[in-house]
């Protein structure tokens, strides 16, 4: 079984990898450019996993969304990742901050990546998600 997986990412660049990333697992993966389209999509979907970027420039804040995702009673249980690839210097700056807020507010993982690797995020998701639903790990285990 794979997982449903909910990207909420912005930049059409960093939303195309990740898709990509993680569909060569067998995920499915939902991408959304805004916190609006994500929580319809979470109202009415089964979703396994949250991924967002950590800096959202659309309306709402990734602080809003994951307060809102881990107040709701079907959601709260859904790991949350927050994402940043190719940061800005300031975002460099802020990043502690961020990790450590997002770590009070539930997220699971915070994720900083100076460029996009696919290894990575695959072995960051694969310590969240449950075992029958890490596919990459499977199919890797099965070929050894």
């Amino acid at each position: 079984m794979t997982a449903l997986i909910l990207a909420l990412l912005e930049k059409h660049t960093s939303s195309t990898k990740v898709k990509e990333c993680l569909q060569k697992c067998g995920h499915e993966v939902l991408v959304v450019e805004t916190f609006v389209k994500a929580k319809a999509i979470i109202k009415t979907q089964s979703i396994n996993l949250i991924i967002s970027d950590v800096h959202l420039e659309n309306g709402g804040s990734v602080f809003d969304f994951l307060r809102w995702v881990k107040k709701g009673e079907e959601t709260c249980q859904i790991p949350f990742v927050l994402f940043s690839t190719d940061p800005s210097p300031i975002a460099k700056y802020l990043a502690d901050g961020v990790r450590t807020s997002a770590r009070i507010l539930g997220a699971a993982k915070y994720l900083e990546m100076e460029k996009f690797d696919p290894e990575f995020l695959r072995d960051q998701l694969d310590e969240i998600l449950p075992l029958e639903q890490r596919s990459c790990k499977i199919q890797s285990n099965s070929e050894t």
